[in-house]
């Protein structure tokens, strides 16, 4: 993670994403427009070329339906790159403690480690409903920043079977029942 995306992390308090993490990321969103993009291209290519032909009845569902799910979906993929915020009276190598135990428990693979911020990865088994998980950790004065999102150098995927909430719920509850 560079520099810039921490920072970005930590004034925004939202996962900033590369150009083609975003592409994965919001994949489905696209997906969604395929369909009315097209139906719209072909009435304008029939209009411009002076040969209108009328929407018909049922067509109609095949632009709003898939549109209204896109937008759907772009809110719901947004929503999923805030952080959950933790403020703590522990210092990092606490911290880092309670991290390590987290990620033996929930199977995390640590790939980037440092002062600012610590990258992790899941990698569950073929059958388990997720291609695996990326969590991000930041680190800001007297807080915890929290993000667990479908890993975004796996196939896109917009359900996780409940893994990112578990993966984030417990490394704040750790850290809290640690702080008191």
């Amino acid at each position: 993670m560079t520099k810039e995306k921490v920072k970005y992390g930590l004034e925004n308090r939202e996962l900033k994403l590369s150009f083609w993490e975003k592409v994965q990321h919001y994949g489905i969103v696209g997906f969604c427009f395929i369909m009315p993009v097209t139906f719209a291209f072909k009435h304008l290519k029939d209009y411009f070329e002076n040969s209108p032909k009328p929407i018909k009845s049922g067509e109609i569902w095949f632009l709003i339906i898939p549109t209204l799910l896109g937008i759907l979906f772009f809110y719901l993929q947004k929503s999923r790159l805030k952080f959950k915020e933790v403020n703590t009276n522990l210092n990092k190598s606490q911290l880092k403690k309670i991290i390590d135990k987290v990620a033996e428990e929930l199977e995390w693979h640590i790939y980037v480690s440092n002062s600012k911020v610590i990258i992790a990865k899941t990698h569950p088994g073929f059958l388990s409903g997720s291609w695996g998980e990326q969590i991000t950790i930041l680190f800001d004065y007297k807080k915890i920043l929290v993000n667990s999102v479908c890993d975004l150098d796996e196939k896109s995927s917009i359900v996780s079977m409940g893994r990112n909430r578990q993966n984030e719920n417990k490394l704040i509850e750790e850290i809290k029942k640690a702080s008191r």
